[in-house]
C-alpha cells in the first residue's frame, strides 16, 4: 500500500507540473512493474549518491508519462538526427580522415553484432574538437570528438563509452528528453511535429538535474553489458571516470544542477557490475 501511494503522489505531482492528466492504463502499467524496479534501484543504493535513489523512482513515474504523451516516428527521428549532421557537416567539423576512424568504426560494428534493437542503423563520426565528449541525437547518429580519442587509453574504455551513446539510443533517453522539452515550449500542440529540430539540438544541456543523471547511470549499465558481451575488458571500463574523478569537485549544488553523476559513483557501479558477474 505504501508503494502505490508513493506512486499515485508521483504520478498527481507530475500532472500538476506538466498540466495533463496520465493515462490510467499506463498508471497500472507503472503499479505492475514498480516492485521490479526497486532491484534496479538498490545498485544505486550502493554506489551511488543519496539522491539517486529517490531519484531513480520519481525518473520512472516521468517515463511513463512521457512516453504516453507523444510518440515520434521513425522517420521523425532520422529527419532530425539527418539534420544535425548535416550542419556539422556544413560547419566542417567532421573529421573522416582521423587516423583512428577506421578503428572506432570496428568497434562500434563489434558492439552492433549485441544490441537488443536491430532495426536501427547507427553512424558513428568523429568530430573535430578537443573537448572531451561523445553523445548520440535520433535516428542512430553517434558522435564522438577527437578529444575523447586522446583522452582515452583503450579500446575498451571507448567500447564502454560508445556502447553507454548506442544504450541512450536504444533505452529511448534521447527520445524523451526531446518530447519533454517539445511539451514544455508547445505544450497546446501536442501531436505537431514542427520545431523539433531546433528542440533536438538543445538535448545537452541541463535539463531538470538531477534526475536526467538516472539515465547516464542506465547508460552505463546498458553499455557495459553490451561492451562485455561484445568480448571487451571490463577491468578498463572505469578507467574514463578515474581520470575524470581527479579533477571533480563534489557538492550539493553540483549535484542538482548536473545532468551527469559525480565520476566517482559511476566508477563504484562499475566496480559493482563486474562484481555481480
Amino acid at each position: 500500500m505504501r508503494h502505490f501511494t508513493l506512486i499515485f503522489l508521483i504520478f498527481f505531482c507530475a500532472s500538476l507540473v506538466y498540466g495533463q492528466e496520465l493515462p490510467s492504463d499506463k498508471i497500472e502499467e507503472a503499479v505492475a512493474s514498480y516492485e521490479a524496479k526497486i532491484e534496479q534501484a538498490t545498485t544505486l543504493v550502493d554506489c551511488g549518491h543519496a539522491l539517486d535513489g529517490p531519484a531513480y523512482f520519481l525518473k520512472q513515474m516521468e517515463n511513463s508519462w512521457l512516453d504516453a504523451m507523444l510518440l515520434v516516428a521513425s522517420d521523425s527521428k532520422n529527419s532530425i538526427g539527418s539534420e544535425i549532421y548535416a550542419n556539422f557537416k556544413r560547419l566542417n567539423s567532421i573529421d573522416t580522415n582521423h587516423n583512428l576512424y577506421p578503428k572506432v568504426q570496428e568497434v562500434l560494428k563489434n558492439l552492433l553484432k549485441h544490441t537488443s534493437v536491430k532495426s536501427t542503423v547507427y553512424r558513428l563520426n568523429i568530430l573535430k574538437s578537443e573537448e572531451i565528449n561523445a553523445f548520440a541525437t535520433l535516428g542512430g547518429y553517434l558522435y564522438v570528438t577527437s578529444g575523447l580519442l586522446e583522452f582515452v587509453d583503450s579500446y575498451d574504455e571507448l567500447a564502454f563509452i560508445i556502447g553507454h551513446e548506442i544504450a541512450h539510443e536504444e533505452r529511448l533517453h534521447t527520445q524523451r528528453k526531446v518530447t519533454k522539452l517539445t511539451l514544455l515550449s508547445d505544450i497546446e500542440n501536442l501531436t505537431r511535429m514542427e520545431g523539433f529540430t531546433d528542440i533536438a539540438k538543445k538535448i545537452n544541456s541541463t535539463f531538470s538535474a538531477p534526475f536526467d543523471q538516472i539515465d547516464e547511470y542506465e547508460a552505463d549499465k546498458n553499455g557495459f553489458d553490451l561492451a562485455k558481451a561484445a568480448g571487451y575488458d571490463t577491468t578498463k571500463f572505469a578507467d574514463f571516470f578515474k581520470k575524470l574523478e581527479k579533477n571533480q569537485q563534489q557538492d550539493l549544488l553540483k549535484k542538482l544542477t548536473s545532468t551527469h553523476p559525480f565520476a566517482e559513483h559511476r566508477k563504484k557501479c562499475i566496480a559493482n557490475y563486474i562484481s555481480q558477474k
